[in-house]
C-alpha cells in the first residue's frame, strides 16, 4: 500500500510539474527561434524554460556579472505567475487523495516528491552566468505546494479581512490602470525603446501582465503611507518623493510624478481592516478569554500573511543597485502591525478594562 501511495504521489508531482514545465519550454523554444539565433544548440532555451517555470513560483536567481557591480540578484518576480503552478498541483493533487488513507499522508508525499523534482531541476540548469537558487526553489515549490493542496476556509474574523484586502488591492490595481492611462505617452516611450519585435512583444507584454499584482500591491503601499521603492536609496510615496532613474519598463511609465500628500488619507486602511476583523470577532466570540485568543491569533496570521506577500512582492532586480524595488514589507508590516495594535486597545481592551475597573469600583 505504501508503495503504491509512493508511486502515485511522484508521478502526479511529475505531472503537476509537466503541466506548467512544457509550456515554458514551447515559449522559450518559440522566442529562441524567432530571435535569429544561427545556433542549432536547444540546450540554452530548455534551460530558460526551466528557469521561467522557478520564477513563476517566484524562486530567485544568483547573477555572476562581469560588470563592476558584481554579484546581482533577480528576486523581483510576477506574482501573477504562480496561479499556473498552483492550478497543476490541485489539478494533480486529488489523485493522490484517492489512493491515500489520510489526506495528511497524500500532502506530505505530494509535496515531498514535487519539492525534489524542482531543486533537482534548479541544480542541473545552474550555469556559470545564472544559477538559480535551489535552496529557495525548494522552499518556494513546497510553500507553492502546500498552499495548493488545501481549501481555503478561513475563520470569519480572517476571511472578512481577506475580502477587504482583496478589493484594497483590486481597487490600488484600477488606480495604476488609470495612472497608464493618464502617463501614456511616457509608458509608449519607454515601449520603444525596448523593440523587442512581434513575439518579443507579446512575451514582453504578457510579462508585464502577470508583474500587474506586484505592482498593484506596491501602489497599495503607496496610498497606506508605507511607498515603495525603485532601486537602492529610493522611496515613492504621497510625502516623500526620491526617485533616480527608471528601468525602461513601459509598467513603470504610471509611476507618480512628485508628492500628493492628499492622498495620505489611505493610511485609514490599516485601522479599517482590523477594525472590520475585531467587530467580527466581538460578535461571534462571548467570553473574554476566546476573544483575546482570536484577536491573538488573527493579529499573529494577518501581520505574518502582509509581511511575506510584501516580501515575496518586492526584491532586486538584477543589479544591487536595483535594490529593493517594489512594496516595502518592514514599513508595511509595522504599520499594519502598529494599527492592529491601536484598534484593539482602543474598541476593544480599552473599554473593556474600564467597565471591570468601574463594575469593581
Amino acid at each position: 500500500m505504501l508503495r503504491r501511495i509512493l508511486s502515485i504521489s511522484l508521478i502526479q508531482a511529475a505531472k503537476g510539474a509537466a503541466l506548467t514545465l512544457f509550456p515554458s519550454i514551447f515559449i522559450s523554444l518559440l522566442a529562441w527561434s524567432t530571435a535569429g539565433s544561427t545556433s542549432g544548440n536547444t540546450t540554452d532555451p530548455i534551460r530558460g524554460a526551466v528557469w521561467i517555470w522557478l520564477g513563476a513560483h517566484l524562486s530567485p536567481f544568483e547573477l555572476h556579472t562581469t560588470t563592476s557591480q558584481g554579484l546581482g540578484f533577480l528576486s523581483i518576480l510576477p506574482l501573477g505567475a504562480i496561479i499556473f503552478p498552483m492550478w497543476a498541483v490541485r489539478r494533480t493533487f486529488g489523485r493522490v487523495i484517492e489512493v491515500a488513507p489520510k489526506i495528511r499522508a497524500a500532502r506530505i508525499f505530494y509535496i515531498l516528491f514535487y519539492t525534489l523534482i524542482t531543486i533537482t531541476l534548479a541544480i542541473v540548469t545552474a550555469t556559470n552566468s545564472v544559477t538559480p537558487m535551489w535552496y529557495y526553489a525548494g522552499l518556494c515549490a513546497a510553500i507553492t505546494a502546500l498552499v495548493s493542496t488545501f481549501t481555503l476556509n478561513p475563520r470569519p474574523a480572517l476571511a472578512i479581512m481577506v475580502y477587504i484586502f482583496s478589493i484594497a488591492w483590486g481597487i490600488a490595481a484600477i488606480s495604476l490602470s488609470i495612472s497608464l492611462l493618464a502617463h501614456w505617452k511616457v509608458v509608449h516611450d519607454l515601449s520603444v525603446v525596448i523593440a523587442p519585435g512581434l513575439i518579443g512583444g507579446i512575451l514582453f507584454t504578457a510579462l508585464q501582465i502577470l508583474y500587474i499584482p506586484n505592482m498593484a500591491l506596491a501602489g497599495l503601499g503607496y496610498f497606506t503611507g508605507s511607498g515603495f521603492s525603485l532601486g537602492a536609496h529610493t522611496l515613492v510615496s504621497p510625502t516623500t518623493f526620491t526617485l533616480h532613474q527608471i528601468p525602461a519598463i513601459p509598467i513603470l511609465g504610471g509611476l507618480p510624478t512628485g508628492t500628493h500628500p492628499f492622498l495620505l488619507v489611505g493610511v485609514i486602511f490599516w485601522p479599517l481592516l482590523f477594525f472590520s476583523s475585531y467587530f467580527v470577532i466581538g460578535k461571534v466570540h462571548q467570553s473574554w478569554s476566546a476573544r483575546n485568543r482570536e484577536i491573538l491569533r488573527t493579529f499573529i496570521m494577518t501581520t505574518f500573511f502582509i509581511w511575506e506577500i510584501s516580501y515575496f512582492a518586492s526584491g532586486e532586480l538584477l543589479t544591487p543597485s536595483m535594490k529593493r524595488t517594489g512594496i516595502l514589507p518592514e514599513r508595511t508590516t509595522s504599520i499594519a502591525a502598529l494599527s492592529a495594535l491601536a484598534i484593539a486597545v482602543i474598541f476593544f481592551y480599552g473599554p473593556t478594562l474600564f467597565r471591570r475597573i468601574v463594575k469593581r469600583g
